[in-house]
């Protein structure tokens, strides 16, 4: 990863914050998003002068287009684009509501998309780059009942992530598109 200049959503706590230590001690340059302002500058300042902080609401189009423009203006160029923002609910299947499933969809799904779709005119001109996205087990196995909408949006990203891939391989076979 030495040399790479990687963007990571959700980047201000879980797998997001985790990842960023790991590449960042490989010699990444790092553009971390997130909304919550204090997590993420307290993950920057851990990842050291190579990490840059973009408060960010990836479920806004202009905010995602922002990031691109400013992970850009910063080090000239985005190898890999990392859509990890997300978040889940608890609650069981017949207890949810249409705002429990337009949340989850927003957050999972959404977030990724609107990533994939800022970054790839990028990637396209370059001819090169990596988009992954994460999933979760309960996308492909749904074993948890008060996950349910969750596992849904999750199951929705991993088909959206095929799909993407499928249409980019055709006309770009060195733009990469994964789903972890």
């Amino acid at each position: 990863m030495h040399n790479r200049v990687v963007v990571i959503t959700g980047a201000s706590s879980g797998i997001g914050a985790r990842l960023a230590d790991v590449l960042s001690s490989r010699g990444a340059s790092l553009v971390l998003v997130a909304r919550r302002k204090n997590a993420l500058e307290d993950v920057a300042a851990r990842c050291g002068p190579h990490a840059f902080p973009v408060i960010a609401d990836m479920t806004r189009r202009e905010d995602v287009a922002r990031v691109v423009q400013e992970a850009l203006a910063r080090f000239g160029r985005i190898d890999v684009w990392v859509n990890n923002a997300g978040q889940g609910i608890s609650r069981l299947p017949s207890e949810l509501t249409d705002d429990d499933i337009d949340e989850m969809m927003r957050m999972n799904v959404k977030t990724a998309l609107y990533g994939m779709q800022a970054v790839l005119p990028y990637f396209k001109e370059r001819g090169e780059g990596h988009i992954v996205n994460i999933s979760s087990m309960l996308g492909r196995v749904p074993r948890t009942l008060v996950r349910s909408a969750y596992s849904a949006a999750k199951h929705f990203l991993n088909a959206l992530t095929a799909n993407f891939r499928t249409e980019i391989q055709e006309t770009h076979p060195n733009i990469q598109v994964s789903l972890v």
